[in-house]
């Protein structure tokens, strides 16, 4: 989480003299990083105000005018072409040197005096769109009028007259720590970074006795556990003041009219959400805060239909759901400019129910972000309080209610044994019991009786005792500790074996030229469907974040089809991998996970391409010292070519398929182009991968060779021809197929093969005659066990 704070906003809570750049250095070192310091006033540099003394028509330009402008020390002509342009208005003038945004678009541009259409114009006469501040910006082509934002001479810079000589800081917030999203929270930080004193005094929200004939009921106290709100009527919708305008554009957000703006700076200075009801809209003059009934239809703020679940909590009125608890309100009962009376809600939701509420519906928003996190139900009270009095200052309200407060019990504080021997055990250092107690002290809690009372502000994310370590230890400063060098002897991290291979088996497949796929776990049900995989056998994600990734993948074939489809157009042929893994359902149980390996390789020829592979799968089991592997037919014919496939054994055990994909999968993935693919189970493969080689002796004597050339049917496996011919001669030490032949010539159910023989013996160097006695034996082998027919 982000937050942007204005250091001038900051000052207004913490009592100090330190410069900026003294304060970010001190607050980060403390866990509050401080990413980025932007000084406001650099961005006026050589902006003044100016007035408007006269705006003639330029003589060469219909829409741009000619205005005579009082700059201070000298009066000026500028060519500016603003449609609201008038005598007596004070504005922005951007002098020669100036950054500006051209039109509040691209880069900064620097002013120069410049001749436009014949007339020399000496500076520019700026839009809120061109010096950062677009999100004032209500008509195009107007120029920023602040005639009723200061009264200050002109010539006076920009900055000082529109009190912007401040330094932003933008912050990173921890997700742990709700609190510091906000100024309140910074400002109580930096107290204890610097030592320096907080001078924040929390507010009590006053109503009048009575109801005002309104109601307030809490039916789910556990997903609303505190729930306040008030009334307040008289009130008049208007434009927020400049300083108030002010502070909200420089932390991000964009002024709407007073009520709307309120909300926002509570929810900025206090980090508390709240939200305004129009009290003339809520049916029954009652809030009822209860579940959703299923189908029950909302209209939220950003005029979006949602249907929502039994599971979701909403803010009701009589009839109808006024707003999804801590996302969004409702369109029917916001505030208008004709708002006069209005119920402000301060309450605080149960943290899970808003996170899932909001995935689901897909509705987000600035209060959802904080409620999910977990806020304190005693946060309420001084928000409350800090909201009524600025809609009394700024829009003229009266408070014609009590302050209703549902909750659902006595807060008590969390409390957690604190032992000063101990927290220096833990950190290795010795710091005294009263320098420890102090920095708790100074970060909100309280230390008695060897425990230590958690401020309210922090009891979702202190959760034990030694988190009081923890936050001792980052308020002394890390820096502070003392460096040494460890002594002994290194310890050796022992390496997962899964990894290890994981990460070999990766690096060799890149190293013999093969392209590394990385896809989400996550599939669509097409995706299951097209490889014929039941969705019911598959994990179903509750929320996804689109349909595309609605399951859990139980193979990666999908996820690599899917690649191939998307790269077919650009990448004629490649060989890709991915090594991740699958997940199986489990009954009332987290799904098992296993890793997988696939291998693919898409082009033209299919016949090629599974060769292809083979000789990779190969060359990977020799890499990893597998040995003891083969071929088998019996692959499921609706998803693998019958005449290219085949089960991958090991030491007799199925680990796994290669083949080429069948043509209705192809299509059903919508891939044109041969798809050959091995499916591994990775995980079982572990226990019997080594490093381990084994030394073969350079034979003493030379080998023969001879090469055979034969004709068999169609349907034989050439792996077992060539287990045959191993086995038909002791002296055989290595077959090579070296020729594949059909067509011309050979019948159409046949197929020619030609092999190399390598004839050797450990003894001696062997003679023809006894090599063409080995020969003989085989070619008769040939002719008996496949019907061979031997070719000359």
């Amino acid at each position: 989480m982000q937050i942007l704070a204005s250091y001038n906003w900051i000052k207004e809570y913490l009592d100090t003299n330190l410069s900026p750049e003294e304060f970010a250095t001190l607050t980060t070192d403390v866990g509050n990083s401080v990413e980025v310091m932007d000084r406001v006033a650099d961005r006026f540099d050589q902006m003044v105000v100016g007035d408007v003394l006269q705006v003639e028509p330029h003589p060469h330009a219909d829409k741009l005018h000619i205005v005579l402008t009082d700059i201070g020390k000298k009066k000026v002509e500028i060519v500016c072409g603003g449609a609201n342009l008038a005598v007596g208005q004070k504005v922005v003038v951007g002098l020669p040197g100036a950054k500006v945004r051209w039109h509040g678009e691209g880069e900064l541009v620097e002013l120069k005096e410049t001749e436009i259409r014949g007339v020399t114009s000496h500076g520019m006469i700026c839009a809120v769109e061109e010096i950062g501040f677009e999100k004032l910006k209500q008509h195009d082509g107007d120029i920023w009028d602040i005639t009723a934002l200061t009264n200050t001479k002109a010539g006076t810079s920009v900055s000082e007259a529109l009190d912007l000589d401040d330094v932003l800081f933008d912050i990173e917030v921890t997700s742990n720590r709700p609190d510091c999203k906000s100024i309140i929270g910074q400002a109580r930080e930096g107290a204890a970074a610097t030592e320096t004193m907080f001078t924040w005094v929390p507010g009590v929200p006053e109503g009048v006795s009575g109801d005002a004939g309104f109601s307030v009921e809490v039916k789910d106290s556990d997903l609303c556990p505190r729930y306040t709100a008030v009334v307040i009527d008289g009130i008049t919708v208007g434009p927020s003041p400049w300083w108030l305008q002010k502070k909200l554009l420089l932390s991000g957000f964009k002024p709407i009219n007073n009520l709307v703006d309120i909300t926002n700076f509570v929810l900025h200075e206090y980090g508390q959400p709240l939200h305004t009801f129009d009290a003339d809209k809520l049916e029954g003059q009652k809030i009822v805060v209860r579940k959703a009934k299923k189908g029950e239809q909302f209209v939220a703020l950003d005029e979006q239909a949602y249907e929502l679940s039994s599971d979701m909590l909403v803010v009701a009125d009589g009839e109808r759901p006024v707003a999804v608890a801590g996302v969004m309100g409702g369109l029917a009962t916001g505030t208008t400019e004709s708002t006069t009376k209005v119920v402000i809600e301060c309450a605080a939701f149960e943290p899970v129910s808003v996170r899932r509420t909001a995935r689901t519906l897909n509705l987000y928003s600035d209060s959802q972000l904080l409620f999910e996190k977990g806020l304190s139900t005693e946060a309420l009270g001084p928000a409350l309080a800090r909201a009524i009095e600025l809609i009394k200052e700024l829009a003229g309200g009266e408070v014609v209610s009590k302050i209703f407060d549902e909750r659902r019990g006595v807060y008590e504080p969390l409390r957690f044994p604190y032992d000063a021997a101990a927290v220096n055990r833990l950190l290795g250092i010795q710091i005294e019991e009263k320098d420890q107690v102090a920095i708790l002290h100074r970060l909100g809690f309280d230390v008695k009786g060897g425990q230590a009372v958690v401020p309210y502000w922090r009891d979702h994310d202190i959760e034990e005792s030694v988190d009081l370590v923890e936050e001792i230890a980052r308020v002394y400063g890390y820096n502070n500790f003392p460096s040494r060098l460890p002594s002994g002897e290194l310890p050796r991290a022992t390496e997962h074996p899964g990894l290890v291979w994981q990460r070999r088996v990766k690096e060799f497949l890149a190293g013999i030229g093969f392209s590394e796929a990385y896809s989400y776990s996550f599939v669509s049900k097409d995706q299951l469907e097209h490889y014929g995989i039941n969705e019911e056998t598959a994990v179903k994600v509750r929320n996804p974040l689109s349909v595309e990734h609605e399951y859990l993948r139980t193979s990666l074939v999908p996820s690599l089809m899917t690649t191939v489809e998307e790269n077919q157009a650009r990448v004629t042929s490649a060989d890709i991998f991915e090594l991740a893994p699958i997940y199986t359902a489990k009954k009332h149980d987290i799904p098992d996970q296993e890793f997988r390996l696939v291998m693919g390789t898409y082009g033209k020829d299919g016949a090629a391409l599974f060769v292809r592979l083979k000789g990779a799968l190969e060359q990977l089991f020799k890499h990893v010292g597998i040995r003891d592997w083969s071929l088998a037919r019996g692959t499921d014919g609706s998803r693998w070519h019958l005449g290219r496939s085949a089960r991958i054994l090991v030491n007799g055990q199925e680990v796994g398929v290669i083949g080429q994909v069948s043509r209705s999968v192809e299509q059903a993935f919508g891939v044109d182009v041969a798809t050959v693919v091995i499916d591994l189970d990775f995980e079982s493969l572990i226990p019997q991968l080594t490093k381990a080689k084994v030394f073969i002796p350079v034979p003493q004597f030379p080998a023969v060779k001879r090469d055979l050339a034969f004709l068999v049917d169609e349907r034989i496996e050439y792996g077992m021809i060539e287990e045959k011919i191993l086995g038909a001669s002791h002296l055989v030490q290595c077959v090579e197929l070296f020729d594949v032949y059909r067509g011309k010539g050979i019948g159409e159910q046949q197929k020619s093969l030609g092999v190399h023989l390598d004839f050797r013996s450990d003894e001696k160097t062997l003679e023809a005659e006894e090599v063409d006695e080995q020969l003989s034996t085989i070619r008769k082998m040939l002719e008996k066990e496949f019907d061979a027919i031997l070719r000359s």
